[in-house]
């Protein structure tokens, strides 16, 4: 290496951002641009490091080695793969948390189920990626209620033993809380509902405006009124939002990937999925209704941010929590917009109602089409989008006999 060359990589070294976590371990902001990230820490004597895509998953990574840590479970467990977490669970000197050990046959029947439904989605995924999407793909496999009632008792006595052992996270007993439905053959109508939402329940422009300035002002940071116009406007829900980084926003098109949540447990925050499982895009206006420019305010956010950086962080920069930004940021700024309340004293708006707002707001277009509307709102039919935001039928005469007056 020449002296120029080193002298380069030892300036980019000095310009890494290095943050100190806890249990000793250290995250290193990447050496150039583009670049991983990479966490260290030294575990029963020995140094050890990983790497991550962006500064979010850095401090993800980083809370999960910590609690491994802090329970005396090897951090290598991290890199087992779910071929790994069924070996176990089958395993024969494995012993049962409660109950008896299994018999012969009942141990044939879970290999068999692990064969046909488990494998094949997850025996290369990493234990720590497993999400609830993993485990709904294997119970949809069923085609039958019997089957999935027995595979689901399968799967959920497999997350307890991974949870035993260590290889899967605390935040992951949420695998269990997946449900079999009836598949429905081809051109079947849709059976599923919306609950209708009526016009009180949602907030006017003024009210949204007003709730956005006091975000900005009360938290003294100043794309805190995008974030309230953003989902106001283009209908993302809580998840969805605080997922959201730089390369899912295309301010030509004014297009927004919604291709995953933050999903949260009482102590953890993961990916996965958006809800349906389904994969959209959705946009937003160019001018909100009060003639916000709301296309400026995206392109100055994303001249702030590099490509994988959150849109809407936490203060420290990971994913937030829905709880702690309803007591910072959310509930200050609805008392300072003097938005209505219950008798019990609390708001009569929340967080969701903003989606309502896009969803009324969209419907109301020249020339809209429900089911345009449907999709970018990523209801899973056009029933759901009817039901929600269409006057239900109870209304039917009333407005037919103001008609024909």
């Amino acid at each position: 290496m020449t002296q120029q060359a080193s002298k380069t990589a030892l300036a980019r070294e000095a310009q890494r951002e290095v943050i100190p976590l806890d249990d000793g371990m250290v995250a290193y902001g990447p050496a150039q641009p583009g670049g991983y990230w990479r966490l260290r820490w030294v575990e029963l004597g020995r140094r050890h490091d990983t790497t991550a895509r962006s500064r979010a998953e850095a401090l993800a990574k980083a809370a999960e080695l910590s609690e491994r840590l802090n329970i005396g479970i090897p951090t290598s467990k991290l890199r087992a793969k779910g071929l790994t977490l069924v070996e176990h669970y089958l395993d024969p000197r494995r012993r049962p948390s409660r109950g008896t050990g299994w018999s012969q046959r009942h141990r044939e029947e879970q290999a068999a189920y692990c064969r046909r439904f488990v494998l094949p989605v997850i025996a290369d995924v990493g234990t720590r990626d497993l999400r609830p999407f993993h485990f709904q793909r294997m119970l949809d496999g069923a085609l039958t209620l019997a089957v999935a009632d027995h595979l689901r008792r399968c799967l959920s006595a497999m997350v307890a033993a991974g949870l035993e052992e260590g290889l899967l996270l605390a935040r992951q007993d949420v695998l269990r809380g997946v449900h079999w439905y009836v598949p429905r053959s081809e051109g079947e109508d849709d059976l599923e509902r919306g609950v209708h939402v009526d016009e009180a329940d949602i907030p006017t422009a003024q009210a949204v405006h007003a709730l956005a300035r006091a975000a900005a002002q009360r938290t003294q940071v100043w794309w805190r009124e995008l974030e309230i116009l953003l989902v106001a406007y283009s209908g993302m829900r809580w998840g969805e939002h605080a997922a959201l980084t730089a390369d899912r926003l295309d301010p030509l098109r004014r297009r927004i990937v919604i291709d995953r949540q933050v999903v949260e447990t009482r102590h953890h925050l993961a990916l996965s999925a958006p809800k349906n499982r389904r994969r959209r895009v959705t946009m937003y206006p160019a001018r909100t209704p009060l003639r916000i420019d709301l296309s400026s305010l995206i392109r100055r956010r994303l001249r702030e941010l590099p490509p994988d950086g959150l849109v809407f962080p936490a203060p420290r920069g990971a994913w937030a929590r829905r709880s702690n930004y309803r007591r910072n940021v959310f509930d200050p700024a609805a008392t300072a917009a003097a938005w209505p309340r219950r008798p019990d004293g609390r708001s009569v708006w929340t967080f969701h109602s903003l989606r309502h707002v896009f969803a009324t707001w969209a419907l109301s277009q020249p020339g809209a089409r429900i089911e345009d509307v449907s999709r970018l709102m990523g209801h899973s039919s056009v029933r759901i989008t009817q039901d929600i935001y269409v006057s239900p039928d109870g209304d039917l005469f009333k407005r037919f006999f103001e008609l024909t007056k």
